[in-house]
């Protein structure tokens, strides 16, 4: 009988410790998963993992990706009727398109990018804004992506993914997108913290893309690039995320209120690096109203009506 006892303790005793497990494996930061994570989960039902790096670096010549991974090149940004380009998709294609990828209203979706550069990351925190705009919310980011996934040793396929559609059936959400008529209105409030993502020459008007009308950047505005914003090429390592205590650090330092319901409007050049900084506010710092400006600056600065400001650093603390 004590043998008996002793037999099905140990039973019992593995099963908490599988169910345990099992939980543990699952638990994340919602936003952000670790290489690791991801290796335990890929067979967990219900989770779609979305390849969004380069098209060649997912079939051109069997390059390896990750196991069970759905190439989703886009497009994800496209021309708008304004012909302003690079902008949200129109709801309808988007939600055929991401149907496409086999995304269910109930999939936690897990995105990720060629990993090497703080721009390649971009594509990835593009990506889960739009998801977002869209009302989906199960959605992260892999760390580093797919370089720290192949520096990780982890399993690769060369074998393209053919997903059965989702019933992905998302609708706009007006709280997660800025428009040039907003941001008109918002320009001069000190409700409304403008935060360009773009690099410091760009922001203090020295430099600027040759499709981008005016030098300068919105009145006001405090800078904090997406480059800054993850450790891509330090020591050879991949786009990792810089971790949360100096990511908080950088927040506090570039002059944005650590008010979590404060008014946030991040911007760029054409919306990729604005992602980043929708990204890092919104998802990993905890900040409840961010918004991404879509058209950026190469809408803004199209607009002789919107003011750009040169030769300046956009926020002036005054102390």
């Amino acid at each position: 009988m004590n043998t008996y006892k002793a037999k099905m303790a140990g039973i019992f005793a593995a099963v908490i410790l599988i169910a345990c497990s099992s939980g543990l494996a699952l638990a994340s930061p919602r936003a952000l998963v670790s290489v690791d994570w991801l290796a335990g989960n890929l067979k967990t039902p219900n989770i779609v993992v979305l390849d969004v790096g380069a098209f060649t670096q997912y079939e051109r010549n069997h390059i390896p990706h990750i196991p069970g991974a759905v190439k989703a090149f886009g497009p994800w940004q496209t021309m708008n009727d304004k012909f302003v380009g690079f902008m949200m998709p129109k709801v309808d294609d988007l939600v055929r398109m991401i149907r496409g990828y086999g995304v269910n209203n109930d999939s936690f979706v897990i995105i990720y990018d060629e990993g090497v550069t703080a721009q390649d990351t971009a594509k990835s925190a593009r990506a889960l804004w739009t998801l977002e705009a869209l009302g989906h919310n199960k959605v992260a980011i892999l760390d580093g992506g797919f370089a720290a996934w192949k520096d990780a040793g982890k399993p690769v396929s060369s074998e393209p993914v053919v997903p059965w559609p989702g019933n992905f059936s998302g609708t706009l959400v007006s709280a997660k997108v800025a428009t040039l008529v907003e941001v008109k209105k918002a320009l001069g409030s000190s409700r409304m913290v403008f935060v360009d993502n773009r690099l410091p020459d760009e922001h203090f008007g020295q430099e600027k893309r040759s499709y981008v009308k005016r030098y300068g950047h919105l009145p006001g505005s405090r800078l904090w690039p997406a480059s800054f914003m993850t450790n891509a090429g330090s020591d050879f390592s991949p786009s990792s995320m810089r971790d949360m205590a100096e990511l908080k650090e950088m927040a506090e330092g570039v002059g944005i209120p650590t008010d979590k319901n404060v008014e946030i409007i991040t911007y760029s050049t054409q919306g990729l690096e604005a992602a980043m900084g929708y990204f890092v506010l919104h998802d990993l710092l905890g900040y409840k109203n961010v918004k991404l400006f879509d058209g950026s600056i190469l809408e803004s600065a199209a607009d002789k009506s919107v003011p750009m400001e040169t030769n300046s650093w956009g926020y002036k603390k005054h102390l």
